[in-house]
């Protein structure tokens, strides 16, 4: 399955990932991922920290291809707080606010061993996304374990939040679950052996 299959947008994705080196990514098995996505109190997603740990199928990979794309954003984040990597070529697209990026490891891999990688995406003080109330991964490959967080403003909770889930080649979430906020306003859930297809996690502000 190509990188960009997964996206709505898929010919936008895929004119950005052509400015990049894609050839890492085969040789690269998805061993865990952790998303913490951080709302604002305006409802807004202000940040999302981002700590993976990859494993070399092959000798060689060197770099990590992401991709991050917003609807409901007039700006894209910066990428901050970079561990075990550093930024590479960055192509992105402002009309469509899709951005993809090499995080570029600090030498190439030798097969069977693994990287622990951390980066944050930081969107600028009045900019943070609103609308969608949603935050998803797309996973082209299968995962071993996929952990999403979403903490929100304890001055304004939402009213439910449900972690979903969307397998390849379908349309619509096959699988739904309601999740109960922490005494901290915040949420999880946990996917293992999931792919390909898409997790991620949804809510509903009172009143809106």
């Amino acid at each position: 399955m190509p990188i960009d299959a997964l996206w709505a947008r898929r010919e936008r994705v895929a004119n950005l990932l052509s400015k990049v080196d894609t050839t890492s990514d085969l040789k690269l098995g998805r061993i865990s991922q952790h998303d913490r996505i951080e709302i604002s109190a305006d409802g807004g997603q202000k940040s999302v920290w981002v700590r993976q740990i990859l494993r070399a199928e092959q000798d060689g990979p060197d770099r990590w291809a992401l991709v991050f794309e917003t609807e409901e954003s007039d700006v894209l984040p910066e990428i901050v707080n970079v561990r075990n990597c550093h930024l590479g070529r960055i192509a992105r697209d402002h009309e469509a606010n899709i951005m993809v990026a090499e995080m570029m490891f600090e030498r190439p891999l030798t097969r069977g061993e693994t990287l622990i990688m951390e980066y944050q995406l930081v969107f600028p003080e009045g900019h943070a996304p609103k609308g969608n109330n949603t935050f998803a991964r797309k996973f082209r490959l299968p995962v071993r374990e996929y952990v999403i967080e979403v903490r929100f403003d304890e001055t304004n909770l939402p009213s439910r939040v449900q972690q979903y889930s969307v397998p390849a080649g379908d349309e619509t979430p096959s699988r739904r679950r309601n999740l109960t906020l922490d005494s901290g306003g915040g949420v999880h859930a946990v996917a293992l052996g999931f792919g390909p297809g898409v997790f991620g996690i949804r809510w509903e502000w009172p009143n809106r």
